[in-house]
């Protein structure tokens, strides 16, 4: 049977640099965050460097909702992903990649969502760099792409409880996704664009997937066999 896979490549150009760049925006961004209860979360988040064991479940569930992983017919798993991930990444080894793990925390706390985490400057900088401007000033603009944030979690949130992402059912969990692909704020989209790019470079590089894909492995290693 023939398995029709995602696109790994999907429109999405990956730099590291932009990468991490943004999800430091989006992690440094929860200190402005509203409400007693959110400040404290995201306080607690971005003092702490968190263990491989609370983002882990995370990466698990992002590798899920991103890749067909539930079809008896895929063939890898979301570990098997994840394991690739973090092998090719080294979140736990290099300390460059502590604010893509606060990042990660944090995005799994769907209800942060509805609260305007993205900081003034980063995200006009980043709006600039995309051409992705808009019209009237930069205040304007925030507030304009927190109100559809705003709403478009509030439809969301409607249909089901405000779960942890790692506890919503893979509807919802792809459902949250779009939210974050369909965002106004530009970093929101680029977080999600990143993270899917990391998955499908992890998911396409791990070995049992070339089958399916008709690669039949590096050149060099083939010569030697």
């Amino acid at each position: 049977m023939h398995t029709r896979h995602p696109d790994p490549a999907g429109g999405v150009s990956l730099s590291r640099r932009a990468f991490l760049g943004c999800c430091s925006a989006f992690a440094l961004a929860a200190t402005g965050c509203a409400g007693v209860s959110t400040r404290a979360r995201t306080a607690y988040v971005l003092a702490s460097d968190p263990p491989l064991a609370q983002y882990e479940p995370v990466l698990d569930a992002l590798v899920g909702a991103f890749l067909p992983c539930e079809r008896s017919d895929f063939p890898v798993t979301a570990r098997q992903v994840r394991s690739r991930l973090l092998t090719l990444f080294s979140l736990e080894r290099d300390p460059r990649y502590l604010d893509l793990q606060k990042a990660i925390v944090l995005f799994d706390q769907t209800d942060l969502f509805a609260e305007p985490l993205v900081p003034r400057d980063a995200e006009l900088i980043a709006r600039a760099a995309s051409a992705d401007a808009g019209d009237g000033e930069g205040d304007t603009i925030l507030r304009e792409a927190h109100a559809r944030d705003a709403a478009a979690y509030a439809k969301f949130a409607v249909l089901g409880d405000r779960a942890r992402f790692v506890a919503l059912p893979l509807d919802r969990q792809r459902a949250y996704l779009h939210l974050w692909r369909a965002s106004g704020y530009s970093l929101r989209r680029q977080f999600h664009g990143s993270a899917r790019a990391l998955v499908m470079i992890s998911a396409y590089s791990t070995e049992a997937m070339w089958p399916a894909i008709g690669y039949g492995g590096p050149l060099i290693t083939r010569e030697r066999a």
